[in-house]
C-alpha cells in the first residue's frame, strides 16, 4: 500500500474574468493519492484534517476515490487555501493562506504509519512549514534507517513559503538524503540553484541517498537518473487545458509503475535495468499528459490510459 504523508488544501480556482472563484479539493499529497488511487491502488492519507466545512469537503474527496483518511481528523484549526491563476498557456500559480492552519501542526505521536505501507510519499508544503516540518524529517530519518519502507520524495517547492531559499536548500538535501525516490520539478531545482544546470544537481542528489531521481520538464517530457543510468524520455503533443495536479499525476504514476512492476522496495528499486526505467518514466508522463487534457488536478483511471 502507498500512505502520502502531507497537506490537504482547497484550490480555489477562478470561474470568470470577474473574479469569480469555485473550490476544488487539492495540494500536493492529496493529489497524489488520489491519483494513485484511482490507478487502482491501494492508497492511504496520512493527514491532519479540520473540522470546519472545507475540511469536511477534503476528506469528501479522498474517500470519493477510495483513499483511506488517517491522521487526526476534525481538529479546531482552518483548512489550509490556495488561490489558483491560471496563464495564457493554463500553467497554474499559486497564492497560499496557510498562518494557523491544520496542515502544520504534526506532533511526532500523531506520525503513525499505517500498518501495511510499503511505499510512504510525502514532500510540498507540510516538509518545509513549521511547527510540523520537523517532525515530518524525524520521521523520514527513523524510516530510512529501518529499511523497511521505500521512501519517496517531490520537494514542490513554492518559493513564496519556504521562506529563505539558503534554508529551504539545507532542508531539501536532508530530505533528498533519507528518500530512495526523488521526483522534482525543473522548476524547483531552478528556484533552489538557480546557477546550476538541472541535469547536474538531479546528478548530485542521486549520490547522497536516492536510487531513482527524476526530473520533470514540463511540455519536454522528465529525465531520470538511476545507479549508471541516464534517461531522458519526450512528451506527446496534447492540447493543454491547464497544468493544475500535473506533478502529482506524474509522481502517482512512477510509484504506481515501480510498484506494479515489482520495484516498489528499496531492495528492488535498486535494479531497474534501462528498459524498466523507460518504462516507468512513459507510464508516469502518460498520467500526467492525460491530466492536463483536463480542468484541474482530474487525474486518469487505470481505463483512461
Amino acid at each position: 500500500m502507498l500512505t502520502v504523508l502531507g497537506e490537504a488544501v482547497v484550490d480555489l480556482l477562478p470561474t470568470d474574468p470577474d473574479g469569480g472563484y469555485r473550490a476544488h479539493p487539492g495540494g500536493s499529497p492529496l493529489n497524489v493519492a488520489v491519483a494513485h488511487a484511482r490507478l487502482g491502488e491501494p492508497t492511504a492519507l496520512l493527514a491532519r484534517t479540520s473540522g470546519s466545512a472545507f475540511g469536511q469537503l477534503l476528506h469528501a474527496h479522498a474517500h470519493r476515490n477510495g483513499v483511506t483518511v488517517t491522521g487526526p481528523a476534525d481538529q479546531p484549526e482552518p483548512a489550509s487555501l490556495a488561490v489558483v491563476t491560471l496563464d495564457s498557456d493554463g500553467v497554474a500559480g499559486y497564492d497560499f493562506y496557510l498562518d494557523g492552519t491544520v496542515d502544520w501542526q504534526w506532533r511526532p505521536a500523531e506520525l503513525a504509519v499505517p500498518a501495511g505501507t510499503t511505499i510512504l510519499h510525502t514532500g510540498s508544503l507540510a516538509c518545509y512549514r513549521p511547527p510540523g516540518a520537523d517532525a515530518v524529517s524525524n520521521l523520514l530519518t527513523r524510516l530510512r534507517g529501518e529499511g523497511e519502507i521505500l521512501l519517496s520524495l517531490d520537494p514542490n517547492i513554492r518559493p513564496t513559503v519556504v521562506g529563505d531559499l539558503a534554508e529551504a536548500r539545507l532542508r531539501t538535501t536532508r530530505l533528498v538524503s533519507t528518500a530512495h525516490v526523488v521526483k522534482a520539478s525543473s522548476e524547483d531545482i531552478q528556484t533552489l540553484y538557480p546557477d546550476q544546470p538541472v541535469t547536474a544537481v538531479a546528478r548530485h542528489w542521486a549520490t547522497l541517498g536516492p536510487s531513482l531521481v527524476v526530473v520533470t520538464l514540463g511540455g519536454e517530457g522528465a529525465y531520470a537518473v538511476h545507479a549508471d543510468l541516464e534517461v531522458r524520455r519526450t512528451a506527446p503533443t496534447i492540447d493543454v487545458v491547464d497544468t493544475v495536479g500535473a506533478g502529482d499525476a506524474f509522481t502517482a504514476g512512477l510509484l504506481s509503475a515501480l510498484r506494479s512492476t515489482g520495484h516498489g522496495t528499496p531492495a528492488t528499486n535498486r535494479d531497474l535495468d534501462r528498459e524498466q526505467l523507460v518504462a516507468v518514466i512513459d507510464q508516469a508522463i502518460n498520467v500526467a499528459s492525460v491530466t492536463c487534457t483536463r480542468a484541474g488536478a482530474d487525474t486518469p483511471r487505470r481505463a483512461d490510459l
